[in-house]
Formats: structure tokens, C-alpha cells, sequence
């Protein structure tokens, strides 16, 4: 079993929401050489689109998601960048919040060995979770359509990283109190999504492996970031 990157997560499900019947191929991480070629990174997502003669390189997962909705737009209709000008920069703007509040704090509340480290990223977790549940229209962020603010989230708040690696490693939980209601609602709708079942991972055991090495912090990474 592969345990992909959570930023892939994100691209694969963009894919799955703009190009359902598309055809794109998913290569192994493994091609190091092919990586480093189109990334000076070398990080994961990387999108490499060939279909018009010289390959182009995007990288970034937030950009990625921007870049796959531009090219399969429907009628030049945005679907997860949605509505008027406003909305599409309050959507950016909050997929960068949270990406920088959830799925970056998820790995600093993972490595650190220091409790009062540890409760002030699970603090900053839990500021954002509660700021999405007073924005989040229902049943996803902006209303009936899944938009770049729940797939920037969705990785880490649904399913095995959540329920699995940070119950087991640090004990953090979404209360379950009224105030954090709209999260365990939004997080049900996205269990069901066909985008996030064709992309989650249902093996927690395995998960939960992985990410050991980053919770006794002997994980050997230049940043914790994700990107």
C-alpha cells in the first residue's frame, strides 16, 4: 500500500471534480530524476501537463488546484473557485489560512516532543476548525459545491490523519460541543463526496506507521511545511 502525500490528496481530488472522465496518469514518486527535473523542489504535487507539445510544470498544491480548474473549467465556469470576484478572493484567501493553520500545524503538533508546543498547535487547530464552522454555509464551505477551501482542509480533518494519527499520537480531537457542530457535519458530507472516496485512505493502521517516525520526531525532513 502507498500512503500518498496529503498534498496530492488535494490535486487528485480537484482532478476528480473538474475531469471525472478524464484521462491523466498518476507517476510513482519513486521517478526522483523526473521530479527534480520539473520541481527545483523536488516536492510533491507536481503536475507535469503534456498535452501541448513542450511539458509545463506546476507545483504547489494550492496553485495546482487553481491551475486544473482554469484548464477544465465548464463554459469558462469556475467550479472550485466559484462565484463573483469577491468569493473567488475570500476562497483563496481562506484556503491559505488554513492551509498554513490545519495542514501545517498538523505536522507541527506531530513533531514536536514539547508538551506546551504541543497545546499551542492544537490550539491553533482548533481557532481554525471553529473560524470554518462560522463560515461554513453547509453541507461544504461555500454551499452545495465543493469548493479549493474544503479540499485544502479535507486531507487532514476527515478520516485517518485525524481520527487515526493525531488520536493516537497527540490525543487531539474535534470537540464534540455545539459550537464545533458544523465541523462534524461538513466532515460527513466530505466522507461521502465521490471525490474524496475515490482518493482517501481507509487503511488507519498503515497510516498511523507512517507517521511515526514524526511523532517520536526522528522524521529526517528539511520542513514540515506542507506545500
Amino acid at each position: 500500500m502507498e500512503i500518498k502525500c496529503p498534498g496530492q490528496f488535494k490535486v487528485i481530488e480537484a482532478l476528480q471534480i473538474t475531469s471525472p472522465n478524464g484521462v491523466y496518469s498518476k507517476d510513482s514518486l519513486s521517478r526522483t530524476a523526473l521530479l527534480k527535473e520539473s520541481n527545483p523542489s523536488g516536492l510533491v504535487p507536481t503536475i507535469i501537463d503534456r498535452r501541448c507539445g513542450e511539458p509545463v510544470s506546476v507545483y504547489d498544491s494550492l496553485i495546482c488546484i487553481e491551475y486544473i480548474d482554469e484548464v477544465f473549467c465548464d463554459n469558462g465556469t469556475s467550479q472550485l473557485l466559484p462565484g463573483g470576484p469577491f468569493q473567488r478572493a475570500e476562497a483563496r484567501m481562506w484556503s491559505t489560512r488554513l492551509n498554513n493553520d490545519i495542514a501545517t500545524t498538523f505536522y507541527v503538533l506531530l513533531l514536536n516532543q514539547n508538551k506546551l508546543d504541543q497545546d499551542k498547535a492544537a490550539n491553533t487547530m482548533l481557532g481554525a476548525v471553529l473560524d470554518f464552522c462560522q463560515k461554513c454555509k453547509g453541507p461544504f464551505f461555500f454551499g452545495d459545491m465543493l469548493s479549493i477551501v474544503d479540499l485544502t482542509i479535507a486531507p487532514w480533518l476527515v478520516g485517518a490523519r485525524m481520527e487515526g494519527v493525531l488520536k493516537h499520537y497527540r490525543n487531539f480531537q474535534i470537540p464534540k460541543t455545539p459550537e464545533y457542530s458544523k465541523y462534524f457535519e461538513w466532515r460527513d458530507n466530505m466522507m461521502k463526496h465521490p471525490a474524496f472516496v475515490a482518493t482517501a485512505s481507509t487503511d488507519f493502521d498503515a497510516m498511523t506507521r507512517v507517521y511515526a517516525r514524526y511523532a517520536d520526531g526522528t522524521a529526517l525532513i528539511m520542513k514540515s511545511k506542507e506545500t
